[in-house]
Parts: structure tokens; sequence; C-alpha cells
């Protein structure tokens, strides 16, 4: 059996199919102190988050004020206004998402092009996810995969992380020529990956949530 506690999700169970379950409530009194240690440390991310009162969106430079109604119908864009349906608090978040998706493909995928084209990259197509953990993938067939969370991070560190999938097209691998080509396109690569490594940190809480339920 494995223990794991989870942000955003908490204590996971894990045991092989023939595991007696009667066993269970034991192994877990004898992990107690240890679980509840875990659930302490990730106590923020397990709380229920609040709906947002604005969007701040900084790949595209602007907040977005939200006003929430009970209407069912679409999401409406008004400017910096969204009026957010919310028949239920995962139902405005649903719509949210929804949205944040569209905008992203909007955005992305033409930044993306810009910056092939400026270092005369080639690729086959763009696909835009919702990633619990990847900022973006490239496939050997050239497919560039990016989270649309990328919307939440500065526009800087996002066109560095699409020149790091772009010189995946020439290799697939990270290899010192491939260091090398990153360094070519953008010298400091180094500080936009210490802002990926915690680029979780922007992304709000009530979508981090989202994605695990």
């Amino acid at each position: 059996m494995r223990l794991r506690v989870k942000p955003y999700v908490g204590l996971e169970i894990t045991i092989p199919t023939r595991f007696p379950r009667k066993k269970i409530p034991v192994l877990l009194r004898e992990h107690e102190h240890w679980i509840r240690q875990q659930l302490n440390k990730h106590q923020l991310s397990l709380k229920a988050v609040a709906l947002p009162q604005t969007l701040p969106l900084p790949f595209l430079d602007k907040q977005y004020r939200l006003e929430y109604h009970q209407d069912k119908t679409n999401l409406h864009e008004i400017e910096d206004l969204l009026k957010v349906p919310r028949d239920s608090h995962q139902g405005a978040v649903k719509h949210l998402r929804q949205w944040i998706r569209r905008r992203a493909k909007e955005t992305l995928t033409p930044y993306l092009e810009n910056i092939a084209n400026e270092f005369g990259f080639d690729f086959s197509r763009t696909i835009i996810r919702s990633q619990k953990s990847r900022w973006g993938s490239c496939s050997s067939s050239g497919t560039i995969s990016l989270n649309d969370q990328l919307l939440f991070l500065p526009r800087e560190t996002v066109r560095y992380l699409m020149i790091h999938e772009l010189c995946h097209t020439r290799y697939m691998n990270h290899s010192r020529d491939y260091w090398q080509l990153v360094y070519e396109c953008c010298p400091d690569h180094t500080a936009h990956e210490q802002v990926l490594n915690r680029g979780h940190d922007h992304v709000p809480g009530w979508f981090l949530q989202s994605l695990h339920q």
C-alpha cells in the first residue's frame, strides 16, 4: 500500500488488487502522525477557494474585473469586464476555464508562430492544453503543446518557454548543442527557468484546485 498527500487533493491511498481492505485502517493508524504532518503542510491548498473578483493575465498585460450572475448563459467579455454565469461554484469555474482556454488558443499560437519566424524554426502544429505540471512540450513530429496557464505568466518568460520548445524541433534532447542554441536565442534563459520552476505560484488557487477535481 502507498500513501500520498497531494496538494489540492488530500490523502490518496493506492493498494494492490488483492490487498485485504480490512488492513487499511490499521496501516492508517500506524502512519497517523505522518499523515497529519502532510495534511498540515498542504492545508492551504485543501481549503475551498473563493471565486475571484479580478483576473490578472500578465501575458496579455490585462486585468479583468469579474461579475457573476445567475443566468445559465455563456460568459460575456466587455472590454475589461467578464460577466460570468454562476449557477454553482464549479459552473462558474468551468466557464472561466473555458474562456481562458479560448484566449490561450487565440493568443499563444500566433505568438509562437511569430517567434518561430523570427528565428527560422519550423513546427507542424500547436495544441493548447490544461496540464498540471508541464508548461510545454515538443513531439518528434514537430507538434508543440502549450499549457493554457501560460497566460498567468510574464510575457518574456512565455517567450523563453516557446524558444525552449522550438529548439527541440532541431534537437530532441538536452545536449550541449541544444543549450547552445537556446542561449543564442535567449541569453537570459536561466532567469526564466527559475520563474518557470515556481510558475504555479502565479496561477490562482481556484484554477489549480479545479485541475485536481
